[in-house]
């Protein structure tokens, strides 16, 4: 089945424009680009993107049209909060429209079957929007607090000598801060979100296996971004200042996501393979019986 050219083309290039364009605007072409890890969130419009894939092609076929009542409302919804957001401006607000346009446009121009996705899509980007980055606002002064002090321990043991007072390190003639986003808290809310995005793609989970994974995000997160933090108090001793907290401070925060969500899908690959290695075993076995 082959993507030929159709009037839905058009909304779907004109949301490619707007998020590409904010993108760039919030990051790149942002001021504190090496100092917040605002491109998580373009990853993660991406991954939700990719997750409902069939429903965007299959309105890129034109293969009918669905709701357009619930389409328009939520494109409605969508054009509200991302002009709102520029207005301001402010960038969550932007993303939130994204996610209601993206919904708005599968729902319009794709078969009814796929208005499902529509509404996952606009789920899924409430949840990360206000678990993934409202919320660390309000817990991550304590986090940053315990990461300082465990990197500046690691440290001074290892290599050379790092005094923490409070969220700010101390080494040779510079100092850090452990900002908010540094400490873990946007990586721990937004790898929760996918989470739930994640185990929506796979086979059916057992509830325990869904718990451990859950539970496993806040040890991931805090492991891997104490590692980002000394990777950048090395950078900043060695080479100097004005790389480390440069484009390397955004690229850290990328990578260490992208290692913490690989993380979380090996642990569910080894608690799946251990249940069904579990589960084989007992239909030998009562095979066996027999």
């Amino acid at each position: 089945m082959s993507i030929r050219p159709h009037a839905s083309w058009f909304p779907w290039l004109l949301f490619a424009g707007l998020t590409v364009h904010a993108a760039l605007r919030y990051t790149i072409l942002d001021p504190s680009f090496g100092n917040n890890d605002s491109s998580l969130l373009f990853i993660i419009i991406a991954l939700v993107l990719w997750i409902e894939r069939s429903s965007i092609i299959s309105s890129l076929q034109g293969e009918g049209t669905g709701d357009l009542l619930k389409g328009s409302a939520f494109l409605a919804a969508g054009w509200l909060l991302y002009i709102t957001g520029r207005l301001y401006p402010v960038m969550i607000l932007e993303i939130w429209g994204l996610f209601f346009m993206a919904a708005g446009l599968v729902a319009t121009l794709s078969p009814r079957q796929y208005l499902k996705s529509a509404f996952f899509m606009v789920v899924a980007g409430t949840v990360i929007v206000f678990i993934g980055w409202v919320a660390p606002d309000l817990f991550s002064s304590q986090l940053a607090l315990l990461i300082a002090s465990a990197s500046a321990k690691i440290i001074s043991a290892t290599l050379f000598p790092v005094i923490s007072d409070g969220v700010i390190l101390y080494f040779g003639p510079y100092s850090a801060e452990v900002t908010k986003a540094c400490s873990g808290m946007n990586s721990i809310f937004s790898l929760t979100a996918l989470s739930v995005l994640y185990l929506r793609q796979g086979v059916k989970r057992e509830p325990w296996h869904i718990a451990v994974l859950v539970a496993c995000v806040l040890p991931v997160a805090m492991l891997t971004n104490l590692f980002r933090v000394i990777v950048l108090v090395l950078a900043t001793q060695y080479i100097g200042d004005s790389f480390s907290q440069g484009l390397f401070h955004n690229a850290s925060g990328i990578f260490v996501f992208i290692v913490a969500l690989a993380t979380l899908a090996l642990i569910d690959y080894l608690l799946f393979n251990a249940y069904t290695g579990k589960q084989t075993d007992k239909t030998a076995h009562a095979n066996n019986q027999i």
